[in-house]
Parts: C-alpha cells; structure tokens; sequence
C-alpha cells in the first residue's frame, strides 16, 4: 500500500486556521493556530471519563505499515468543549500516541518500535457558529520505544 503524506500544511476553508504538529517523546503535539484577523470558535475536545479529540486523527507509517489513529473511545456521558481562539492565539493537545494506539478504537494493538512519519488531520463538519472544514499538518517523525 503506498501512502503519500502531506509535506505542508493542506488547509481547505481555513478562514485562517493552521494545524501544527510535533512531537514529545512517543505524544504528538498537535496546535491549532488562528493566524486569521478575527477570533474563532473551535472544537476543542470532548470531556468524558477521560478526554477525547473526536476531531482530530493521526497518521503512522513505518516501512510497509500504516496505522491510523482516531482519539475518541466508548462513552456514556460527555460534553464538547468549544474554545474561542482570538487572531494569534494557539491551543494545544499533547496525546500519547503508544496509549491511544492500544484503545479498541484503534485497534487494541500496540505499535512497534521505531521511527515513523507522522500527520495529523483536524477535520470538522458541524452545526453552528464553529470552525468547519479540515486541515492537514505537515509531516514529522516521531520514534516509539
């Protein structure tokens, strides 16, 4: 299977909104970033037993394995949590790759050890006053233990 990764950022309505990505030992750090001239109300995440970015995905490619990772879980009651971002400001989720890579939703397997490229997506379709539409990171490596 042949994956092509992004190699800047791919913003599509962004109204000026940036996705940025890094890493932090095995925790990709991914930032929302208003470089626009007026606020804006972003999906931040989803309060539950524990957080959720139902938003946002990753993607791991090492040698022939891709793994795509979502940020959400099983949940009986939660909440989403919208952020106004004023022109310059950033918000900023650090998730542990290894952990999620381990949750049901992602196939309930651990990843291996080693370098991968790594891209994040920020994709919203909703109802409302909130961002929509989807950005693309660019590419990063990230080493697992």
């Amino acid at each position: 299977m042949t994956t092509t990764s992004p190699n800047k950022s791919n913003a599509v309505n962004s109204g000026g909104l940036d996705l940025r990505i890094g890493a932090s030992g095995a925790s990709a750090v991914l930032t929302l970033h208003n470089g626009g001239s007026n606020a804006l109300k972003v999906l931040s995440h989803v309060e539950a037993a524990d957080r959720h970015y139902d938003w946002s995905s990753i993607v791991l490619v090492k040698d022939a394995e891709t793994r795509s990772l979502h940020f959400y879980d099983d949940r009986e009651e939660s909440h989403r949590v919208v952020v106004d971002l004023a022109p310059g400001e950033d918000l900023e989720h650090v998730l542990d790759v290894v952990a999620w890579a381990k949750r049901k939703p992602n196939g309930a397997r651990p990843l291996a050890a080693g370098t991968y490229r790594m891209w994040a997506t920020y994709e919203v379709s909703e109802p409302g006053d909130v961002w929509n539409g989807k950005l693309v990171s660019p590419t990063i490596a990230i080493t697992i233990p």
